[in-house]
């Protein structure tokens, strides 16, 4: 016999059918921490299950991190299973040895990429056509505070859908907490609390359980408004999305798996918010996913190749960037890649040219004269100016390279060991601008010059290299 469903249950069931989000004869794995939102969720599915000839299973992921509580949270949901008659996965999960392998990510992310990972491959293996998951207005308020503490754009600012691909729903998005709480207690329904909700190490709590009470007090409704805000925002980062993919067919001249090229004037005709979007959209095409680029990669890629003069390149994310007059080529890096990391840039010298990845500027004149302070300092480098030609640029260093340090009478050394032996760390080494002639590298800003350039008492014009850091003033 068919229940009836409550007033609650059955306006949701409007709002999800009206969403898309299901549809008859669906067959449904409902994520189960044990939690309220989680709990409800399945209760919520099961009294839907005759309503919409849903057919449904219930997953639970145990992550390894609570020890005795993990493992009871493990058993409350499989007995609450048991209970709805419903078929039980387990997945227990070995995140600290996952953690050791990637070092620098959060438990959080981590747990969470193997969650979604492990919930789709059961649906696949179990004939499943959706993945439901409880989050609700609050988490979502949550995830839009996140983003925006962390500079997002709008992509992030417009938190989680409410269908993520392939197949992952999130029915309760525009359900409050407060209502999750009452419908479980309408029936009569338990739950499990999660200890670490309470850990203040972890972001999103001292979020929930300072600064959203905090913002109450400015306007009460601020949940709500802050669920509205990501909708509109999803709905603009959508419309922007489609305008940068229409707009990429216009530049392009043409491409393979591994390279695309693009009019740079063609680029130049669009505004600079679609310009970015096009950069991110292009990397997800070679990738077949999008690349990993914050804001700073993006911008400075536009600022300094394609915005920077003829012959400036870079690489970031595994993608070498460079222009060639009214060519900007994308090409993915390998063996053959011109640079294996870093950036590149013209500099006309004598004159100013800013390094993007630190940020610094470097600063190049020519003095007549040969007076140069005898104190002298790693910043500042002095040089013949009529040993090198002034066809200069700034890059960072690459396999292979070397010069020959001042103050080692002329020895060659190559630059992998020069670093390691100034103790400059693996990852700091492509930041470290190197000015290059053609007849090879002049200094090592921040560290030597070459002893091949120095200045002697034949020389008649001294070239002065000084690297400032940014917002130092002159």
């Amino acid at each position: 016999m068919m229940r009836a469903l409550t007033a609650f249950e059955h306006k949701l069931l409007k709002h999800v059918r009206q969403l898309g989000l299901l549809f008859p004869g669906d067959r449904v794995v409902v994520a189960v921490s044990g939690g309220p939102d989680s709990v409800a969720l399945l209760q919520m599915m099961s009294a839907w299950r005759k309503h919409m000839d849903l057919t449904l299973a219930v997953a639970h992921v145990e992550h390894g991190l609570r020890e005795e509580e993990s493992l009871e949270d493990a058993t409350f949901v499989e007995q609450l299973a048991g209970q709805l008659g419903l078929p039980f996965f387990l997945k227990r999960l070995d995140l600290k040895t996952s953690l050791r392998k990637r070092k620098g990510e959060s438990v959080q992310a981590v747990a969470r990429e193997r969650r979604y990972a492990w919930l789709q491959a059961v649906a696949r293996e179990w004939g499943g056509t959706k993945v439901a998951v409880g989050h609700t207005r609050d988490d979502q308020a949550e995830t839009v505070l996140l983003s925006m503490l962390r500079g997002a754009g709008l992509a992030g600012l417009s938190g989680m859908p409410a269908q993520r691909e392939p197949c992952v729903i999130r029915p309760f998005l525009q359900v409050s907490r407060s209502e999750i709480l009452q419908y479980l207690d309408e029936k009569r329904c338990e739950f499990r609390v999660d200890s670490t909700n309470d850990s203040p190490k972890y972001t999103r709590n001292r979020l929930r359980r300072e600064l959203i009470p905090l913002l109450k007090t400015f306007n009460p409704n601020v949940v709500s408004v802050l669920s509205r805000q990501a909708v509109i925002l999803r709905e603009e980062h959508e419309y922007l999305d489609e305008a940068a993919k229409a707009a990429l067919a216009s530049v392009e001249v043409s491409r393979t798996k591994a390279c695309v090229v693009w009019s740079r004037s063609r680029l130049l005709t669009f505004p600079v918010s679609i310009q970015r979007r096009m950069i991110l959209l292009m990397v997800g095409t070679l990738w077949g996913k999008p690349g990993p680029l914050g804001f700073e990669t993006v911008e400075t890629l536009l600022q300094h190749v394609v915005h920077g003069t003829s012959g400036s390149s870079g690489c970031f994310a595994g993608l070498e960037a460079v222009r060639e007059y009214d060519r900007v080529t994308f090409v993915k890096t390998g063996r053959n890649s011109r640079l294996q990391h870093g950036w590149s840039c013209v500099w006309p010298f004598p004159g100013s040219i800013h390094w993007p990845v630190t940020g610094q500027m470097i600063e190049g004149k020519i003095m007549a004269t040969t007076t140069i302070p005898s104190r002298r300092n790693d910043t500042v480098a002095y040089l013949d100016a009529d040993r090198f030609s002034h066809e200069l640029v700034v890059r960072s260093w690459k396999l292979g390279d070397y010069f020959f340090p001042y103050g080692m009478g002329g020895r060659r050394k190559k630059l992998q060991d020069f670093f390691s032996d100034a103790k400059v760390h693996q990852a700091e080494r492509s930041t470290v601008p190197l000015v290059v002639a053609p007849e090879g590298i002049l200094c090592v800003g921040g560290y030597r010059s070459d002893h091949r350039f120095r200045v002697t008492e034949e020389t008649s014009h001294v070239a002065v290299v000084r690297i400032r850091t940014a917002g130092r003033k002159a």
